[in-house]
């Protein structure tokens, strides 16, 4: 069978029969197989009957690339995005959109800018990365889409990282009915390029485990006992192993020294490539490491380019200086005149999207990058490299899941063009000890299985008792996955007790034991079916303590606002209940969002004023945000609220008309953050027109923030990346 002038793989056309058979279908594929083309054919399949189709993803840059590739497929005609940022063909029979947007669309018939937005005759909805269903912050907004959803739309999930893809198809059976509650489950293990796992340090060079488990043993022998036991003996050395690491992450080498205490460095493992290793994806868990890694190597590779390839890599630094004069520094043009770049989401969206050009046509032969460039972006390697094998996740160092492992590991080996791909570990032999259990798993392929992180916000809270009663909003949480894991678990308990129950009528002694066992047994099982229930009734309760809504169930302004409000939603909600907005500028009022929806990275500093209107009110937010009711709100629903005045600064002077180079001619930082400054400035962007909303009746302030959306949306915020 072919599709597209290819010759379809056994799980493709599987995937594809069952499409044909009018069933719903779940894709779990290694990255790098194909299953996008699943994808294309079911958008051809639904377009041709002339039906509607929804392809939802988890980042509005991955939304931005599928709606490329679908315009070139389609025609422009044919296809339409709906984001945070933008709205183009709102009504075309392929609209791209993140899964926020989807969801309220459902909860609320109403697009990102207020509008109806009607889904038409929507036959299909694409769920690409469907793992993000357990993800802490965002999963619970997949969940509420499924549950939405009418039983009439067919489903297609994707993933590259789902173990227990039968249990997810088994809930959503289920919970489905109608045309398409038969859910096929597709699964290929077999990755299309097989990938060899090395590991290497400066002693042996890269070793296939086995050869590298030799050479460790003679390591142990020879080697001093004291040695050993500095890395291998007890708790204080390991955790002065982690801090070591968690040092040598952050880049704190100086004149090129990558190496600490004659341990393996960056420097040392890029020595070992081969010509035919190349291009190379060099993993490191800090921004800083990635552009200490990668202008390091530019001084000291003569480089990794042709003079052919130079060339072009010169006429397009040309092309691009002339475009976006200002962004290129020095030692960019240096780095990628010799095939090396970094690449990191604090980077210069311009710059950002110039590396991932280069890349794509084959001119960027060692690439340093943190975990955001395996999300999402098709850009395959010959080898994968992996400084460490542990990141620091907001709170601490913790070791790689198989997931994280295997998302970048799976970005080795390029279909069509590689036999096999490589995969090199750094292991020096005094961490080995440490590591070598881990490790196993993470080669063992076999991720973790997907947990449901079933959470409402007190958006969708608000939203559902204005939509349903208390019956109907209880069927709809029985419905979730986490409800579905529950009751699994509830059953597997159930069995317990009732084992534990016979053994009452036993001996005294066991009979006592067993009594304590049944006691704990009802008061678990009671939980496990109780909680989601008693998880909404809290918000409900809170809402009612704090005056959102009264005895009667009528909304207070607070919950006529949380309804609007979607990112920093109780915060917001009292900001404004508070007047914290009254009389601010467009400009200002900008700022402030800015600065709520983004702080600064640590050891950054700012030469910028606020306005005297913003600056006065500084102390009201900062009283909000310490407050009992934001911080109730926070335990309850999660998240963490933020608050920062030197990015309201730079939020104020980018509504102003400053241009993002003189904005970072005012920050002293240790890496680029112009890109975290764009994500800012686009999720300020959201969120202003989320105030748009709440004020919608008073048309001058309506206008005026319509004003500064357009004045906002200029430059790197409209650039695609």
């Amino acid at each position: 069978m072919k599709y597209q002038g290819l010759t379809l793989d056994r799980f493709q056309r599987q995937a594809i029969e069952a499409i044909n058979d009018d069933k719903s279908v779940l894709v779990s594929a290694p990255t790098g197989t194909g299953k996008t083309l699943i994808a294309d054919y079911l958008v051809e399949h639904v377009i041709n009957n002339g039906g509607h189709i929804v392809y939802t993803a988890p980042i509005k840059a991955l939304s931005n690339q599928k709606y490329r590739e679908y315009t070139r497929l389609h025609g422009a005609d044919k296809v339409g995005i709906i984001t945070g940022d933008v709205v183009i063909n709102r009504e075309a029979p392929l609209r791209i959109m993140t899964t926020e947007i989807l969801r309220n669309i459902l909860l609320q018939g109403a697009g990102p800018d207020g509008q109806d937005t009607q889904l038409g005759d929507l036959q299909a909805v694409i769920f690409d990365e469907l793992h993000f269903i357990d993800d802490p912050e965002r999963g619970t907004v997949w969940e509420e889409v499924l549950i939405y959803l009418p039983d009439t739309v067919r489903i297609l999930g994707l993933s590259a990282t789902l173990s227990n893809l039968r249990e997810l198809a088994g809930w959503l059976s289920t919970v489905r009915e109608g045309p398409f509650g038969e859910v096929a489950v597709i699964e290929e293990r077999k990755r299309a390029v097989p990938l060899s796992f090395k590991l290497a340090n400066k002693d042996t060079g890269p070793l296939l485990l086995g050869n590298y488990k030799k050479a460790y043993g003679q390591w142990k022998r020879e080697s001093k006992p004291k040695e050993r036991q500095t890395f291998e003996g007890g708790r204080r050395a390991r955790s002065k192993a982690r801090k070591e690491a968690l040092r040598k992450s952050r880049g704190k080498g100086r004149r090129g020294r990558d190496d600490s205490a004659g341990m393996t460095g960056f420097v040392d493992l890029v020595r070992m490539l081969e010509p035919q290793d190349l291009p190379a994806l060099f993993f490191m868990f800090s921004r800083r490491s990635t552009e200490h890694a990668a202008r390091v190597m530019a001084d000291k590779k003569r480089g990794f380019l042709t003079r052919s390839e130079q060339r072009q890599v010169d006429r397009l630094l040309d092309d691009f200086d002339a475009e976006h004069q200002g962004v290129l520094k020095r030692f960019h043009e240096d780095m990628y005149l010799k095939g090396i770049a970094f690449h990191h989401a604090g980077l210069n969206v311009r710059l950002k999207a110039f590396v991932e050009q280069l890349y794509e046509k084959r001119l960027v032969k060692l690439l340093f990058c943190t975990s955001t460039f395996a999300l999402g972006i098709n850009m395959p390697a010959r080898t994968v490299i992996f400084e460490q094998l542990e990141k620091f996740n907001g709170e601490a160092v913790v070791p790689l899941t198989v997931r994280q492992f295997m998302q970048k590991a799976g970005r080795a080996g390029r279909r069509g063009m590689d036999e096999h791909g490589q995969v090199l570990v750094r292991m020096d032999f005094p961490h080995w000890h440490r590591w070598q259990e881990h490790l196993a798993r993470l080669m063992s392929d076999q991720p973790e299985p997907v947990r449901s992180s079933f959470n409402l916000s007190f958006h969708s809270v608000v939203n559902l008792l204005q939509r349903y009663s208390h019956e109907e909003i209880r069927a709809l949480l029985d419905r979730s996955f986490l409800a579905y894991q529950r009751a699994s678990r509830a059953e597997a308990l159930m069995e317990e007790l009732q084992k534990q129950e016979k053994r009452l009528g036993q001996g005294p002694t066991e009979a006592r034991d067993a009594e304590k066992r049944v006691r704990k047994l009802r008061r678990r099982l009671e939980r496990e079916r109780k909680w989601l229930w008693d998880n909404f009734q809290n918000k409900v309760t809170f809402l009612n303590q704090h005056g959102y809504i009264d005895a009667e169930g009528q909304f207070g302004v607070g919950a006529k606002l949380l309804r609007k409000l979607q990112i920093e939603e109780v915060f917001m909600t009292e900001l404004i209940m508070a007047g914290v907005f009254e009389d601010l500028s467009p400009e200002e009022t900008f700022g402030l969002c800015a600065g709520l929806v983004q702080e600064l990275p640590r050891q950054t500093s700012v030469r910028a004023h606020l306005p005297q209107g913003l600056e006065e009110r500084i102390p009201m937010i900062i009283s909000a945000f310490e407050g009992e009711i934001v911080g109730d709100a926070m335990e309850l629903a999660g998240g963490d609220p933020r608050c920062d005045p030197e990015m309201m600064a730079l939020g104020c002077l980018w509504a102003e008309g400053e241009e993002l180079g003189k904005l970072m001619r005012r920050v002293r930082s240790r890496t680029d953050i112009s890109g975290d400054l764009v994500g800012a400035f686009r999720r300020a962007k959201d969120l202003v027109g989320q105030l748009r909303l709440v004020f919608w009746e008073d048309e001058p302030r309506r206008r005026a923030l319509a004003d500064v959306i357009r004045a906002v949306s200029r430059d790197e915020v409209e650039a695609v990346g």
